[in-house]
């Protein structure tokens, strides 16, 4: 039974909601926590318990759960489920033993086992073992030859099978989604096919698309895809919503795909604290919220702040938050630099930012960032590479924030030169700009958009209306078209 959800301040459509995703990793980053707060959104805003769905067998479920109720992810009326979760948890008379079939004796797992993969030499895989917290086997998934899954009872008995993991996966859904219609936002684009593949009348489907589409090397919205977003244009036409954060992301689609009725612009939402604007004394002090992976570039952020102290004289400062394999290298350019500190991963990170006065993102691609709201809500005014998505869609240079040219060290030294040597009334300006850019990415403002989409999907295809296959497959809009 779920928890009471919080009080209603906006109407979402009646039914089943939910979220999916692949897996909840104890490290998880942007997308996972994007989804966490999309869904608590939900409940707290709009009154509706949402379901969190994930398909890794190789999740904990219970840890998982104790992971996100310790960092305050759950709320009462959000839930996490899994699919291999409930596989395990099924009583004897589900599993449906054939009638005539003979206890067994079965493969038992190890100590705090849940899945073991059978391999071949060459690292194929043959089956996976899934068990119960007691040890005992709970299905067998053969990957050889034909693919089968089935389900085995306690005593060993086999029970009912299903030819594919994607069959399974929609009967779970109609288990775990009792009420109908049902609404899923698809955040994982592990999963973009799998929910493309599933047309119910009562079933509504949406794909959040959380980061570029485009590889590094196109010019233009006609140039190459990842490899990991093409099943986004391949299946556009298989959701009944297609969600970008950005509104020239969407742009972009839709110049290579042709117009769509179906494809809209949500951002996500963020913390945005209440209180008087903050002081912001030091104005030189510089802040950097990234990952340190080679996407987010963020030596450039400290090679920038040396050549605008160089440039002006000024004592300025950078603190950088945020850990990854790219540390050491971050480290060896800080050390020539004065006044750059990294502090590595810290929880809450985001509050650091009142007392900072300018925030620099050197990323090479990006969604959505919101550290720039997280930033801006709190006055301090962002320095950003005008990256394709994200930066453009939320500042306004020279209002809120500036931009300048991708990968441009001087121009990006000459921004901050420019921001520090302000005067004090234009800078105050600045900051009060961007707190009020900031007001867009309240939970409140995105799930009154979410709300308006749910509730244009289900005008645009009833629920007693099977939506129509698309006959016109989008393969060919793949690759590189001429304009």
């Amino acid at each position: 039974m779920l928890a009471s959800p919080g009080p209603q301040t906006t109407s979402l459509p009646p039914g089943s909601h939910a979220a999916a995703t692949w897996t909840i990793p104890d490290d998880y980053g942007g997308m996972t926590s994007a989804l966490l707060r999309r869904s608590r959104a939900f409940v707290q805003e709009a009154g509706v318990p949402v379901r969190v769905l994930t398909f890794s067998p190789d999740l904990d479920l219970d840890a998982a759960r104790a992971m996100l109720e310790e960092r305050g992810e759950l709320v009462p009326g959000l839930t996490l489920h899994n699919v291999w979760h409930d596989v395990r948890s099924l009583p004897d008379e589900d599993v449906a033993p054939g009638r005539g079939a003979r206890p067994a004796e079965r493969p038992r797992a190890e100590p705090g086992e849940l899945v073991c993969t059978e391999e071949r030499a060459d690292g194929e895989v043959l089956r996976q073992l899934h068990f119960r917290p007691d040890g005992t086997l709970a299905a067998v998934d053969e990957h050889g030859g034909s693919r089968r899954i089935t389900l085995y009872a306690r005593d060993g008995r086999p029970g009912r099978s299903w030819a594919s993991a994607w069959a399974l996966y929609r009967h779970w859904l109609d288990v775990v989604l009792p009420e109908r219609p049902a609404y899923v936002v698809v955040d994982s684009k592990t999963l973009v096919k799998f929910f493309a593949s599933v047309q119910r009348r009562d079933l509504y489907t949406a794909h959040l698309v959380h980061g570029a589409h485009l590889s590094a090397a196109a010019t233009d919205a006609h140039g190459p895809l990842t490899v990991a977003r093409t099943p986004l244009v391949e299946h556009l036409d298989d959701y009944d919503a297609v969600v970008f954060l950005t509104d020239g992301q969407r742009r972009d689609v839709l110049d290579r795909v042709g117009p769509r009725d179906h494809a809209y612009v949500v951002p996500n939402s963020t913390d945005l604290p209440d209180g008087p604007l903050p002081e912001h004394a030091d104005k030189y002090r510089g802040a950097v919220l990234a990952s340190l992976h080679g996407r987010k570039r963020v030596g450039q952020a400290v090679m920038g702040l040396g050549r605008a102290a160089r440039r002006t004289g000024l004592d300025l400062t950078l603190d950088v938050y945020g850990d990854g394999p790219m540390r050491p290298q971050v480290e060896a350019r800080a050390a020539k630099v004065p006044g750059v500190t990294l502090h590595g991963f810290v929880r809450g990170a985001a509050d650091r930012l009142a007392d900072a006065s300018f925030l620099l993102l050197t990323s090479r691609a990006e969604g959505l960032p919101l550290v720039f709201a997280e930033a801006m809500a709190r006055g301090c005014v962002p320095i950003a590479y005008d990256i394709r998505y994200g930066p453009a869609d939320i500042v306004t240079d020279g209002v809120d924030g500036f931009l300048v040219p991708d990968g441009d060290l001087d121009a990006l030294a000459a921004a901050i030169e420019r921001f520090v040597t302000l005067d004090d009334a234009t800078v105050r300006g600045m900051r009060e700009a961007a707190v009020a850019t900031a007001a867009r990415y309240s939970d409140a403002a995105v799930v009154e958009r979410w709300a308006e989409v749910l509730q244009d999907m289900t005008r645009r295809r009833p629920p007693s209306a099977r939506r129509p296959r698309t006959l016109r497959r989008l393969a060919g809009m793949l690759r590189r078209v001429p304009r």
